[in-house]
């Protein structure tokens, strides 16, 4: 009697990984979250930033991600881990994310300035809604830097481009 697996005798041997696959897109879903001197704390706020990607997260998950993000107050490891991937997808939920945790980006005001002028509209809106609920008043310097980048941005959509370009107005003579 012959076993069915006498011809895969290694099938529980490990399959290797190309790493060049692990940043490849279409292969891997992968955001790198520089954890390089993390404590326990700044590694589970990372958890929770990876933890956004899911591709079953309820929207009371994500909520409680959201709170758990503003309580750990992870503006910088959002704003980083946005800067880290050129993924349109990623950004746009990052984005979702710094709106809805309800922190003040204002210090990160020109990245989503510019996110804002992409090509892809719902990283436009997402980025937009964090420029809009940003309550912080913004210095007169940054808003004439944001003007000028979204005045420059060639693939942005014309309506956003002009609705961002009148909110900074308003901001500019506030």
């Amino acid at each position: 009697m012959t076993n069915e697996n006498d011809d895969n005798d290694n099938f529980l041997e490990p399959v290797p990984i190309n790493p060049e696959k692990l940043f490849n897109e279409e292969e891997y879903s992968t955001l790198i979250v520089n954890r390089e001197g993390f404590d326990k704390k700044q590694n589970q706020t990372a958890d929770l930033i990876e933890s956004l990607f899911e591709k079953n997260i309820s929207r009371l998950e994500q909520e409680s991600i959201f709170t758990d993000l503003k309580a750990a107050n992870a503006q910088k490891m959002i704003v980083d881990a946005i800067q880290s991937t050129n993924n349109t997808q990623k950004q746009t939920i990052l984005c979702q994310a710094a709106w809805e945790c309800g922190l003040d980006f204002s210090n990160y005001f020109l990245v989503f300035v510019t996110l804002a002028c992409k090509e892809n509209d719902m990283l436009c809106i997402e980025a937009f809604t964090v420029i809009d609920s940003t309550e912080t008043i913004i210095s007169t310097e940054i808003i004439t830097q944001a003007i000028a980048i979204v005045t420059n941005a060639k693939k942005v959509n014309p309506i956003i481009q002009k609705d961002l370009l009148e909110h900074l107005n308003l901001r500019l003579n506030e």
